[in-house]
């Protein structure tokens, strides 16, 4: 790699596992981690002298270190929630910034150079406040979120890469925590998202639960609000549910006081105990039909996307609503990394994709709040869209609004998110007041224009017509995300958090350059690599923080010399 090279890097920050891609010679590459693993469970936790888990080594200790531990946060960006793991408390997006450093790392070890740039995958549901959390959880780890991209249009891109020939589809991503619909038509290199839609609260985790909720109803003496029990419980329901992915009973043990408890779990008891959930499912379903005016029949392929698609009562749905076989070939778990990959690609402008057009749509509506006369009564509180959902993005808007009443001496323009006729069932985004000049009603009129970028920014322009000065205000700050300067404070109690020692970059990056020359070398230069990698890798498991400063800069020496031609 030279100096200069500066890659970008797809990553998919899943409820249950992330993954980071990258792509070269002409295809996306998932990008392993030190143990070669190519998915990072999103658990984050503390060990017994406060050193920080990422990962495997996190969820190893979900049930024996529940409040130690803590996962499933993906759901919550944005949300202001907070998560207790040890004496300290975290937001989601801190959390999952912890994930996205250890992908970073990964990267870099793997690609040999500093890591800064990266897409980051999102439900195509979330809404604009979890989508600003996604964007700070990048800050916090250090990373310029070039772009975010929708899960579902992830593996579009992904399937198109992979199948170029002209045809429609319909993205069925069901995740660990979240659904999303895409309606998907390619054509000559275009990609283009017809229509999205989702349910930000409906997952594989939803799925665990209600088999947990069916082993509690089965066994009355269980109580869920023990937190080591309910880890456990959850454990065992998530075990089951793996079970019957490839059988037809699950059967699962369990000793509670001396007890010990027995289930027979059949995938017929586990869709009914599921009935609500399935029927969820079929909702935006519709929904993103209707919106891209496509009927069933148009569809060439329906293609599962998530790892609870695996479910056979999830694929049985699947066929039934679309009276075929679902498309699965490429990994289900591993799909929107890669094809995070390839929008990195397009970024970066590879030759490889010079051929390849994406075109994205947003999953929900715009607007603004207005009041409305009836009679000799004004009623506010009432939502005008002036960016329709599925709407093709980057995208800009105008309408006119006049005055309701005599000698008005402002308009407050207040920007909403959401599909209901009331603001108060919608998302308030940001507000801002602008100076009209007082006459009567209707006689001043005010142009609103929204403007939304593929950065995920909008920009609202209000410009009183016959004035000459125009009002700007760019939409950031959402509800229940974190400020700037919230940003930098917190990124500094982050850095302050203990690693253990192996996971420190430097570290891990010393190891993996060592590694990959004792593979190259031969004889007597590959007994020396061993030797003092053997040293430098027991300087790390005791931690002692002098020895591994020592071992470290004699290995840094013998890799040198040996570039040296020694």
């Amino acid at each position: 790699m030279t100096e200069n090279f500066s890659p970008i890097i797809g990553i998919d920050l899943g409820t249950s596992n992330s993954a980071v891609a990258w792509f070269a010679e002409g295809e996306t590459k998932l990008i392993t981690g030190a143990q070669e693993e190519r998915l990072t469970p999103s658990v984050v936790g503390i060990d017994d002298e406060g050193h920080l888990l990422v990962g495997a080594t996190a969820k190893a200790r979900l049930v024996s270190h529940p409040h130690l531990t803590v996962a499933s946060f993906k759901r919550y960006m944005g949300t202001g929630k907070t998560f207790t793991l040890g004496e300290r408390q975290f937001r989601a997006e801190e959390l999952s910034a912890l994930i996205l450093r250890k992908l970073k790392a990964d990267a870099e070890v793997a690609l040999g150079c500093a890591v800064t740039r990266a897409v980051i995958t999102v439900p195509a549901y979330f809404n604009d406040s979890q989508r600003k959390a996604v964007k700070a959880a990048g800050q916090l780890a250090g990373l310029e979120v070039e772009r975010l991209l929708n899960e579902p249009t992830a593996a579009a891109l992904a399937y198109g890469l992979a199948d170029s020939r002209e045809q429609k589809f319909l993205i069925f991503d069901l995740g660990g925590g979240t659904f999303d619909v895409s309606i998907v038509d390619m054509f000559e290199g275009v990609i283009e998202v017809r229509a999205s839609s989702g349910d930000a609260w409906l997952g594989g985790d939803d799925f665990t639960d209600a088999i947990r909720q069916w082993m509690v109803t089965h066994s009355p003496d269980l109580s869920i609000d023990e937190p080591q029990l309910s880890a456990e419980l959850t454990l065992l329901a998530e075990k089951l549910k793996y079970q019957l992915s490839t059988q037809d009973i699950a059967k699962g043990h369990f000793t509670y006081q001396s007890q010990n408890i027995c289930w027979e779990l059949t995938n017929e008891t586990f869709s009914e105990a599921c009935s609500g959930l399935l029927s969820r499912l079929k909702k935006p379903v519709v929904q993103a039909l209707q919106d891209a005016q496509f009927d069933v029949s148009q569809l060439d392929h329906v293609i599962l996307v998530g790892g609870a698609t695996r479910m056979p009562l999830v694929r049985q749905l699947v066929t039934r609503m679309f009276s075929r076989f679902p498309r699965n070939e490429l990994n289900p778990d591993e799909v929107v990394a890669l094809g995070a990959g390839v929008q990195a690609g397009l970024i970066a402008e590879d030759r490889a994709l010079d051929d390849i057009v994406l075109t994205d749509v947003m999953p929900y509506s715009l607007g603004i709040e207005v009041a409305r006369r009836d009679g000799n009564k004004i009623e506010d509180g009432y939502f005008t869209p002036l960016i329709e959902r599925n709407a093709f993005v980057p995208v800009s808007v105008v309408q006119t609004f006049s005055t309701l009443n005599d000698n008005q001496r402002k308009i407050d323009i207040s920007v909403y998110q959401g599909e209901a006729r009331r603001v108060s069932d919608n998302l308030l985004l940001d507000s801002m007041s602008i100076n009209i000049p007082p006459r009567k009603a209707g006689d001043v009129s005010v142009d609103v224009r929204f403007t939304y970028t593929l950065d995920g920014i909008l920009e609202v322009e209000c410009k009183v017509i016959g004035e000459t000065t125009t009002s700007t205000m760019i939409v950031e700050k959402a509800p229940g995300t974190l400020s700037q300067e919230e940003i930098i404070e917190r990124l500094k109690l982050l850095d302050g958090l203990k690693q253990h020692p192996r996971d420190v970059p430097a570290n891990r990056q010393l190891l993996a350059e060592a590694a990959k020359r004792y593979e190259q070398t031969l004889g007597e230069r590959r007994q020396i690599i061993d030797n003092y990698l053997v040293q430098l890798e027991q300087a790390l498991n005791h931690q002692d923080l002098r020895a591994i400063a020592m071992a470290r800069d004699e290995l840094r020496q013998v890799l040198d010399q040996f570039d040296d031609g020694m």
